[in-house]
């Protein structure tokens, strides 16, 4: 039994598996049965069976049996109907990639934790790479909206003193990331976290902030066909907002309608 075929014989946790592997391909080396078990709600004896019956020991060697350039062939017909390259459709492939990703990671227990602590902590502070500005913004503008005191934390620096005239006890600090120069806003968690404020970092590339750089870590990897990690942090911010919202339905529905009478206020 090959990848292929299991995606049309197999039991639903074996076409769950396989359908995994084969779209998660350059992600295979960090991964464990263990890791692709929880990812999947599966327990790690039923992925260490579905490989062994497939003739692997261990997921690396998937990966170095898939680089065949035939089966890679035979694998992408099997999931899906070949489409000639277009910009347009590889802009679209690669959405589909960051939203897969996301939806992957919101099943794990990291994700859980964050949401609580998002919405549990007294004040919540967001600050962001240069590159993650404006996502940032409409980030911390729609968190407004299920919850009260949130701020944004200006790129300049000076603003970062409100987050330091907070207690410690009941603040929390968002760190978002998905590229250019990272030296403020890693001066910025690193400040924080020796100050003993709970940080969570969103971000692409975990590789270039090392295992301390936050309390909660949500990464998500690139995409294979590499560089639009936008894509990735547009699709994790609106998983989270929508699953934020789910949390806290009726305080939502109360602060927007206090959102919509001051509006009609301030407009006449």
């Amino acid at each position: 039994m090959d990848l292929t075929r299991s995606l049309k014989t197999g039991t639903p946790s074996e076409r769950r598996i396989a359908k995994y592997l084969i779209e998660h391909l350059a992600e295979l080396p960090f991964e464990t049965a263990a890791t692709l078990a929880e990812k999947l709600s599966l327990s790690p004896m039923t992925v260490g069976r579905f490989l062994r019956s497939l003739g692997y020991r261990q997921l690396s060697d998937i990966r170095e049996h898939l680089r065949d350039e035939s089966h890679v062939s035979e694998t992408a017909a099997a999931a899906a109907q070949e489409a000639p390259q277009t910009p347009l459709s590889s802009l679209m492939l690669q959405q589909i990639q960051a939203v897969q990703a996301v939806y992957d990671l919101a099943g794990q227990s990291v994700w859980k934790t964050a949401l609580n602590n998002i919405a549990e902590s007294k004040k919540v502070f967001v600050a962001s790479s240069a590159e993650s500005f404006g996502i940032c913004r409409y980030f911390y503008t729609k968190l407004l909206e299920s919850r009260e005191s949130v701020h944004y934390l200006q790129r300049d620096g000076a603003t970062y003193i409100s987050l330091m005239d907070e207690p410690v006890e009941g603040t929390l600090l968002i760190l978002m990331d998905c590229g250019g120069n990272l030296a403020a806003l890693q001066r910025l968690a690193k400040m924080a976290m020796k100050a003993g404020y709970k940080t969570v970092l969103i971000t692409t590339r975990f590789y270039e902030w090392g295992p301390d750089s936050a309390d909660i870590c949500l990464t998500i990897p690139l995409s294979q066909n590499g560089g639009h990690s936008m894509l990735q942090l547009v699709a994790i911010t609106e998983f989270m907002l929508h699953s934020l919202s789910q949390k806290s339905e009726t305080g939502r529905k109360d602060r927007n309608r206090r959102i919509g009478d001051m509006q009609r206020a301030l407009n006449g």
